[in-house]
């Protein structure tokens, strides 16, 4: 609960006082927040798509007198989730996303500027999706288990949207780095595995981690390997031609890889030429994939040269 407080904090008044009122057993299990101008506010869980009413009360029926998000709902919260400093966060928004305190993400839409072909700024926002980071100790025994039980290994962590791919690297690296007592480097490009807030991770992912906070993938990867030594180095959401050249690098110096990647089935995964290109190379030995519906929860595991034959 604290962390879904802290993340709906960054919300407008009128709807984070709204959410204070709802059970707290019920906000537990609840994975995103969305707002949308001049409709219902809405409450997704893996067991559906949930509003509320005038009264306050929790519905899964779209009815009439719900709560709606008003222009001005949209307006306060992202100027809060700007920390009332839009010019400092120019970045983030470009790319469509804002990491706030704790690693839960603000998707951020309305309408695109574009200059010179590229995206350089959106305005009159109209929409956020408040994702909650979660911090699931425990939630990677089973593939510490399955991946790591005899040497350290190389994985690669496939699944859908949703299925908790950053929370299991999350305790991975804090396993790894606590129980293995392996030197572990997460490039953080995004600040959602570590939480870091003004030098300092809000989340624990290891006394023998170093977190490399806001680098780019393939940036990272090489400072970690140039100057860290890391035994394995840890980052999410691979798939670019740099990350694939920068992974490549880190492990013909001898470093071993946990990334992740959105693929929720072999077929999604075989068309990320970047990804298969990795495979073959050798540079993972175990491929996770994540069961979809549920959190952390492991479906099936692959040898590399089962995958790719």
């Amino acid at each position: 609960m604290q962390r879904f407080l802290k993340a709906a904090g960054y919300l407008s008044r009128r709807i984070y006082g709204a959410l204070k009122e709802i059970d707290e057993s019920f906000l537990e299990k609840v994975c995103e927040i969305r707002l949308r101008a001049d409709r219902p506010l809405s409450l997704i869980r893996f067991d559906g798509i949930f509003y509320l009413s005038l009264s306050g009360r929790v519905t899964s029926i779209p009815a009439n007198e719900l709560f709606i998000v008003s222009i001005n709902d949209i307006k306060e919260s992202f100027q809060r989730i700007c920390e009332y400093s839009v010019y400092s966060y120019s970045k983030d928004i470009q790319q469509g996303f804002i990491t706030v305190g704790g690693g839960s993400r603000a998707g951020i839409y309305g309408t695109a500027v574009y200059e010179h072909d590229k995206m350089s700024n959106i305005r009159n926002i109209s929409g956020i999706n408040l994702r909650i980071a979660r911090q699931i100790k425990g939630c990677a025994d089973e593939l510490i288990k399955l991946t790591q039980s005899d040497s350290l290994r190389s994985i690669l962590l496939c699944g859908a949207p949703s299925t908790g791919k950053t929370t299991m690297l999350r305790d991975f690296s804090r396993q790894i780095s606590d129980l293995k007592l392996k030197k572990v480097a997460v490039v953080d490009e995004r600040g959602e595995i570590a939480a870091v807030s003004k030098g300092i991770p809000g989340n624990d992912v290891g006394i023998n981690t170093d977190i490399l906070d806001g680098y780019i993938k393939s940036d990272g990867i090489m400072q970690a390997v140039r100057t860290l030594s890391p035994d394995i180095i840890i980052c999410d959401e691979i798939g670019s031609s740099d990350d694939v050249r920068a992974v490549s690098a880190g492990v013909n110096s001898g470093v071993k890889f946990a990334a992740a990647v959105h693929a929720g089935s072999d077929s999604e995964l075989m068309y990320k030429k970047n990804i298969i290109k990795l495979i073959r190379s050798g540079a993972f030995d175990k491929i996770v994939f994540l069961k979809s519906g549920s959190p952390c929860i492991i479906d099936r595991v692959y040898g590399a040269e089962e995958l790719i034959k």
